[in-house]
């Protein structure tokens, strides 16, 4: 059997397809024996053995030092598992013959082209050991089963999406979780052409990347599709402008003038087979020095002494010492590309985060230019790898080499997420871009905002809002004259956005200009009268970040599931389960014990040590119109926000808002008398505006009552101008209205002069409020009994019409008998309105019971996570026969809403800036920003 298997002959490969899907699992099954191996030799080196001794742990130890400096085991084994597949797949599309040859031969044949990979591949190959030379000699014989000539058949698209393939099969949550998304040719193409018409119009370069002056970099080049293009472009306008017979020579020179740094083997492997086809599909010689083609990480220190290592590596060591030359000394003209957009990435910035080793203790990142203190708290949202390439990128251009003349001009062009254009942490990046660039120009690729429908994708398997964003800068900018920034959002399928894209020019009129304060979003002025309208957070000061657990153990929807799990952890005796299984993070482990409690009962020791019962749960707005429960532990809760429960006070009313994020339908703005999630407003972030400080005075701008009471001749208290505000904009007719305006996210509130305007808006929002906090707040009259319920008898009255035996799975809707389907349950009547009803385009139905189905949604991080419940709870059906009531009544008043909504805009309103005349004090900082407890303290007991 073995000897048969040892004899195996694969068939002829003749196209990407099967060449991906033959290479994957035999690289997988490489990195799994490497990473044994390491396993093996740590364990050797535990018992006694000399470390040295151990060939993989000091060949793991030396890439590491040279390209992955932070990079454990299992790292390590995926790129030494992809850099040999990808070595021996070069050898084989120059013609290298791998049968009888040992892989110290074909490094050496291949090295004459391709000295990076061959060396790589000799060094990788030298300390075979026995456990997995069957998988290597596997591996060698399926890729000289490659037919290179039938895959390739001279199509310049043939190694377009190769690796990206390779990775999807390969490894695919590898590939998500670094970011690495292939740009479309139809993108590349734009962008690059886009470039080139700055370096034209802007800068003076007439013959854009051909000038002699103009150097190139793609920070993270893949598969060289950026650089690629860029090549291809020279060669078509060289034909055009001098003939074809000048392309072989111009091309061999623009080569010299395009770098290319990358960090994984296997997409530069590709990188490099592309350009050398490319040079010899127009008869052009490399250039004398070589492609400037580097496997390098970006963002490491261009000034860190170059390390001493062992001779094998010597190749690798050069290559990086190259690669620094260019980032730390080369005048480079124009960065475009497309980086990683990996989130969560604290600690992978490099240089670019935590600053040069050489300044010692005094180390800062250039990251820091970026810091605004007026956001300091959001500036951790900058700790992902796409911010990390556009700081590097525009220093690269314009910092880093001013003692070259036009050192400080130059062009900057990513594709990236669009976070930037208007996220709360990024005000920093914002002033820095309007005070350094001359010019710039946002493509907004998915106004259609997080997770929009896969045919309106760019890349079809990333769900963030993505953006192009183009700036560039004259010599000798004037720093304090905001640059002109033009924005313009590309709607539609994937199809028509390329179509829009092919284009689109530079100063046609199709753009809009944005807004030019130095903070403020990257997105269009108003053209209204919107801006001067006074911000919902102008209104209501301090605001907050709602609760943020970082866990989702502690949030349920019953107290009886919150029991289960505590009673797990609690009986948990071994230290690594129950550290497993309340997930711990950097701000929480079973060891800490915060200083500060939330509740009068709080325990007084680390959980560690705590054998007790659980803290008595309190409601918490989970997500909008969804009461849950929350564990009012602060051991358990990275972030509780302690401001927001010393202000859980009777007459409480927590207003959320999603400022970061655009919202394009249902109503602007949502209410609560329970203490919101940091998600709560529709899964995406948002923050809470509680109308009482912790002291219990109005959260309001000091002076806009007693003005409003003056304008309108009549009392006006901090509770009326909540209601008139949920009146004004808690409908669907508010975003509508406002669907242009709020692309810059951020709810803002016209405010009429005319009394029985105001009047009606205010009656209108006590209902509003009153529904939205289950009968908790503005109850009036019959209303003070608390239920929100229709009177007895009406016919639009929802009810529970058929039980719910088992734990239903999902849910349907009946739209011609107007029920909804939930396992074998039926509740009705429920209209379609209700139905489709949504908070920031999250349905608002659908998301509550998702929580309470058999399989419950959510993100899953711990196995308490997974302790549900197997039957449904009949509190559950009331609750939900009471949200159904709540949109049913909302739903009844939204047309009152909208034509008072009308009425307002068609009279005069109350300006910010008329109200600040009258005395209105607006806040100006954070000082301004902050709760108020100084009138007294709040009792501990209050938050039981």
């Amino acid at each position: 059997m073995l000897t048969d298997f040892l004899r195996w002959q694969p068939a002829p490969i003749t196209s990407v397809s099967v060449l991906v899907r033959s290479l994957a699992p035999m690289t997988r099954l490489l990195r799994g024996e490497v990473l044994d191996q390491l396993a093996s030799e740590h364990g050797a080196v535990r018992t006694g053995a000399n470390q040295f001794s151990q060939p993989f742990l000091g060949l793991a130890r030396d890439w590491r030092t040279l390209l992955f400096p932070t990079a454990d085991d299992e790292t390590f084994a995926d790129g030494y598992a992809q850099t040999v597949t990808f070595a021996l797949l070069l050898a084989r599309t120059e013609n290298i013959d791998l049968t009888g040859r040992s892989l110290h031969e074909v490094g050496t044949q291949l090295s004459a082209d391709h000295s990076l990979m061959g060396k790589a591949l000799q060094l990788l190959t030298n300390d075979i050991v026995a456990d997995f030379r069957v998988t290597l000699d596997l591996l060698v014989r399926l890729v000289d089963a490659v037919q290179w000539a039938r895959i390739h058949r001279g199509s310049r698209d043939t190694y377009l999406h190769l690796y990206e393939h390779f990775l999807e099969e390969y490894d695919n949550e590898l590939r998500k979780s670094s970011g690495s998304y292939y740009t479309p040719r139809e993108v590349v193409q734009e962008m690059v052409r886009l470039c080139e018409d700055v370096l034209s119009a802007r800068l003076d370069k007439p013959r854009g990347f051909e000038d002699p002056d103009v150097f190139t970099v793609d920070p993270a080049m893949g598969t060289g599709t950026y650089l690629h293009t860029i090549l291809e472009r020279i060669a078509e306008r060289t034909a055009e402008s001098d003939g074809p017979g000048a392309v072989a020579g111009t091309i061999s020179s623009a080569a010299s003038r395009i770098a290319g740094f990358e960090l994984q083997m296997g997409p530069y492997a590709v990188a490099e087979l592309r350009a050398t086809d490319l040079l010899s599909s127009y008869g052009s010689s490399i250039p004398r020095d070589g492609l400037n083609l580097y496997v390098t990480d970006t963002l490491d220190d261009p000034t860190a002494a170059e390390t001493q290592i062992g001779s094998g590596l010597q190749l690798i060591a050069q290559s990086r010492q190259r690669a620094n030359e260019v980032k730390a000394r080369t005048n480079v003209t124009v960065i475009v590309g497309n980086p990683p957009y990996r989130e969560r990435a604290t600690g992978m910035g490099g240089w670019v985060e935590t600053g040069s080793a050489a300044a010692g203790s005094k180390a800062r990142g250039i990251l820091d230019d970026w810091r605004d203190p007026a956001t300091f708290r959001h500036f951790h949202n900058l700790k992902n790898m796409w911010t990390y390439f556009w700081r590097w990128s525009t220093w690269k251009v314009w910092e880093s080499t001013p003692e070259v003349e036009a050192g400080e001009a130059g062009i900057i062009c990513l594709i990236t997420p669009s976070a930037y254009i208007a996220g709360p942490g990024y005000s920093g990046m914002r002033e820095y871009l309007r005070r350094h660039a001359s010019e710039g120009w946002i493509l907004d690729l998915t106004p259609e905002g997080q997770t929009p429908d896969v045919p309106t994708r760019i890349f079809p398997g990333v769900r963030q809002p993505l953006a192009i964003g183009l700036f560039f800068r004259h010599p000798g900018v004037d720093h304090d004259v905001p640059a002109t920034i033009h924005y313009r959002a590309l709607h539609g399928r994937r199809a028509e956005k390329f179509e829009a894209l092919r284009t689109l020019r530079l100063d046609d009129d199709t753009w809009q200009e944005t807004r030019t304060a130095w903070t403020s979003p990257l997105t269009p002025t108003a053209g209204t009268v919107w801006d001067d309208y006074p911000a919902a957070s102008d209104l209501l000061p301090w605001g907050s970040p709602g609760v943020q657990g970082n866990r989702r153990w502690p949030y349920a929807p019953s107290v009886e599931i919150l029991e289960r799990r505590w009673t797990e952890l609690q009986a948990t005796e071994s230290e690594t389960d129950r550290a497993t299984l309340f997930k711990e993070t950097r701000d929480r482990t079973l060891a800490k014990l915060p200083t500060k409690q939330l509740t009068a009962d709080a325990a007084p020791q680390p959980l560690a040590r705590d054998r007790g019962p659980m803290l008595r749960p309190v409601r918490t707005g989970y997500r909008a119109f969804d009461r849950q429960w929350v564990l009012p532990d602060i051991r358990v809760l990275d972030m509780p926000r302690t401001d927001l429960w010393s202000a859980r006070l009777p007459d409480q009313i927590f207003t959320v808002e999603q400022h970061a994020k655009v919202i394009s339908d249902g109503p602007g703005l949502i209410f609560s008398t329970a203490i919101p999630d940091a998600d709560h407003f529709n899964n995406r972030g948002g923050r809470t505006l509680p109308l009482l400080n912790p002291n219990g005075t109005p959260n309001v701008a000091p002076g806009l009552l007693k003005i409003l009471t003056e304008q309108l001749e009549q009392d006006v208290s901090a509770q009326d101008l909540l209601a008139y505000v949920a009146g004004i904009v808690s409908h669907p007719a508010y975003t509508a209205t406002f669907a242009a305006e709020l692309s810059t996210p951020g709810i803002r509130v016209p405010i009429t002069n005319d009394p029985a305007l105001f009047t009606r808006a205010v009656g209108l929002g006590e209902q509003v409020i009153w529904l939205q906090t289950y009968g908790e707040a503005y109850a009036k009259g019959d209303d003070a009994a608390g239920s929100i319920r229709y009177p007895r008898g009406d016919p639009r009255q929802p009810l529970s019409l058929v039980a719910i035996a088992s734990m239903p799975t999902k849910a349907s809707y009946d739209e011609e008998r107007e029920r909804i389907i939930l396992g074998t349950g039926e509740f009705g009547p429920v209209p379609r309105r209700v139905w489709d009803y949504t908070v920031g385009g999250r349905r608002v139905i659908e998301s509550w019971i998702a929580y309470r189905k058999a399989e419950p949604g959510g993100k899953k991080t711990s196995p308490l996570d997974h302790i549900h419940t197997d039957t449904w709870d009949a509190d559950w059906t009331r609750e939900l026969v009471d949200l159904l009531t709540v949109l049913s009544r909302l739903v009844d008043l939204e047309d009152q809403q909208a034509a008072v909504l009308s009425d307002v805009l068609a009279r005069p309103t109350l300006d910010r800036a008329a109200l600040s005349a009258a005395g209105v004090r607006w806040p100006s900082g954070a000082t301004d920003r902050k709760p108020d407890y100084s009138a007294r303290q709040i009792d501990l007991a209050l938050d039981v």
